[in-house]
C-alpha cells in the first residue's frame, strides 16, 4: 500500500514549474478494467466537454495519492516541451537507462532516473521549453550511437522518447506519460527518483538541483544531425473512399458515431457497446484510425461484433455452401 501525503500549494507549484507545459491532462482510472488495463482518460468538463485545466489543486491531489494524472509533452502553440522523458520497459531496460544517463553526463546534461513498474524513466529538464523536434534528434542519435534499442524502425522493444512527435496540430494532444511522484493504480505503488528521499518535497529538491539543458547547448549537440530515417514520421497515404457501387454495402463507423476529439493517429468517440452497458461516460473509448476510418477499436475491450450489434448493424457472416 502506498503512503499518502498532504502537500502544500507551494509544493504543487514547484511540480508545475518543472513538469507542466500544457494545461490539458489525463486521469488514470481508479480500478482496472476486466482485461487488467488501467487506462487514462482526458480530463474534461462534463458539461462543456472541453479539457479541464491542470492547476495546483489537481497536482496536490496527484502528489497526495488521491488521483493519478498523466502529462502531455508538447504545447501546440509553440511546439516546445519543458522536458524529455525516456521510457524503457524491456529486458535490460534499467541498464540501458544508466548507460544513457552516464553518456548524457559526459555532455554536461544531468538526467534523473525514475523507477517504473517494468523498468524506468529517464528525465531531462530544460532551462526554457525546447523544440520537440530538436530534443528528439538529440536523443535518437545518442541512443543509436550507444547501441540502445529504440522502439519503432522495425524494432518491437526499445526505449520510447517523449515527446513522441516533432509537432502536433491545434486541438491534438500527442502522447502522454504518467506524471512522476504519484501512485500507479495498477500496482498501487509510487515510483520514485533514485537519488532522493521518498517524499514529494525531497524529490523536488533533488530535481530542482539538477542542471537544466539550454537551447544553445542542445543546438550544439545536434549540429549537422537529423532524425534517423527509420524514425521519421510516416506520411500516411490518403484514404480512398469506396466506389459508388460499394457505397451501399460498406460499413463506416463514422456514419454512426460522433467523434469527440482526435490526436495524431485516431478519432475518438463513445463506444456504442460500452454506452449500451452504461459505461464510457467520457465518450472516448472508441479509437477510429484517421488514415483509414474502416479500422476501429474499443480500448475497454468490446469486440467489433458487440459494437456493430449495439448499432443495430450486426456483422453478416458468410454462409458456407
Amino acid at each position: 500500500m502506498y503512503t499518502t501525503f498532504c502537500v502544500s500549494r507551494e509544493t504543487a507549484d514547484r511540480f508545475i514549474k518543472l513538469f507542466v507545459n500544457r494545461r490539458a491532462y489525463g486521469m488514470q482510472a481508479a480500478h482496472p478494467l476486466p482485461n487488467g488495463s488501467v487506462p487514462y482518460y482526458l480530463a474534461r468538463n462534463w458539461q462543456t466537454k472541453k479539457p479541464k485545466p491542470l492547476d495546483a489543486d489537481v497536482v496536490r491531489m496527484h502528489l497526495n495519492g488521491d488521483i493519478t494524472i498523466n502529462l502531455y509533452a508538447i504545447n501546440p502553440e509553440t511546439q516546445r516541451s519543458k522536458w524529455v522523458a525516456i521510457d524503457a520497459d524491456f529486458d535490460g531496460a534499467v541498464e540501458a537507462l544508466f548507460q544513457l544517463q552516464w553518456e548524457l553526463k559526459q555532455d554536461g546534461v544531468e538526467a534523473a532516473l525514475e523507477q517504473s513498474r517494468r523498468g524506468g524513466h529517464l528525465w531531462i529538464f530544460a532551462d526554457a521549453p525546447l523544440l520537440a523536434s530538436e530534443c528528439r534528434i538529440y536523443i535518437y542519435n545518442l541512443a543509436l550511437r550507444l547501441g540502445v534499442p529504440v522502439k519503432g524502425g522495425g524494432l518491437k522493444d526499445g526505449i520510447e522518447v517523449f515527446p513522441r512527435q516533432d509537432q502536433i496540430e491545434d486541438g491534438e494532444y500527442g502522447n502522454a506519460i504518467r506524471a512522476p511522484l504519484g501512485v500507479h493504480r495498477k500496482t498501487n505503488q509510487r515510483y520514485w527518483f533514485y537519488e532522493a528521499a521518498l517524499t514529494p518535497e525531497a524529490q523536488l529538491d533533488y530535481l530542482d538541483s539538477l542542471k537544466k539543458l539550454t537551447e544553445a547547448e542542445l543546438r550544439t549537440f545536434i549540429q549537422g544531425m537529423t532524425l534517423p530515417e527509420a524514425y521519421r514520421p510516416v506520411v500516411a497515404p490518403p484514404y480512398i473512399p469506396p466506389s459508388a457501387s460499394t457505397l451501399c454495402t460498406e460499413f463506416r463507423i463514422l456514419d454512426y458515431v460522433r467523434a469527440t476529439r482526435k490526436d495524431s493517429r485516431n478519432w475518438w468517440a463513445q463506444c456504442p457497446s460500452c454506452a449500451q452497458a452504461g459505461h464510457d461516460r467520457t465518450g472516448d473509448n472508441l479509437a477510429i484510425q484517421i488514415r483509414n476510418p474502416r479500422l476501429y477499436k474499443c480500448w475497454a475491450g468490446c469486440t467489433k461484433e458487440e459494437i456493430r450489434a449495439a448499432l443495430g448493424q450486426p456483422i453478416r457472416r458468410k454462409v458456407a455452401v
